[in-house]
């Protein structure tokens, strides 16, 4: 019986500090990061990943299919602040940041991302826009 409840109490203990860690980060990581994905036809798609620290983009293809990702980032009353159409058409990403000196988003404000796919010599297409984020940093 002594073994048993032994057995119980150690695997517990990874199950609990699991769950405390997934929670600790899901806290940290959303607090921190806008996340948001737009499908296309036949598979394609495009994500985006924006983070307050150093206002890093990040824009994704999702498929190798001829499609190129492309978002906006917009006010939260839908006013164009830049764009970026990612330089890629196979799973890798285009990386833009305040760094760069081109893509500083002012603090203190709201806004969100347009996520298209587009195919060269169209228009975006398959558009989702994100929630608004608050820029704090």
């Amino acid at each position: 019986m002594k073994s048993t409840r032994m057995r119980l109490a150690r695997a517990a203990v990874p199950a609990v500090a699991l769950g405390a860690l997934m929670a600790s980060n899901a806290t940290t990581a959303s607090a921190a990061t806008t996340w948001w994905y737009s499908g296309g036809p036949h598979g394609s798609g495009a994500a985006a990943t924006f983070r307050e620290q150093g206002d890093r983009l990040e824009v994704c293809d999702v498929n190798t299919d001829g499609y190129r990702a492309l978002v906006d980032v917009q006010t939260a009353a839908g006013a164009h602040v830049y764009r970026v159409t990612d330089s890629y058409n196979d799973n890798k990403c285009t990386v833009v940041s305040a760094a760069d000196g081109r893509h500083n988003i002012a603090e203190k404000r709201s806004y969100k991302l347009r996520v298209c796919v587009i195919k060269t010599g169209q228009r975006p297409a398959y558009c989702k826009t994100s929630a608004t984020f608050y820029n704090d940093h």
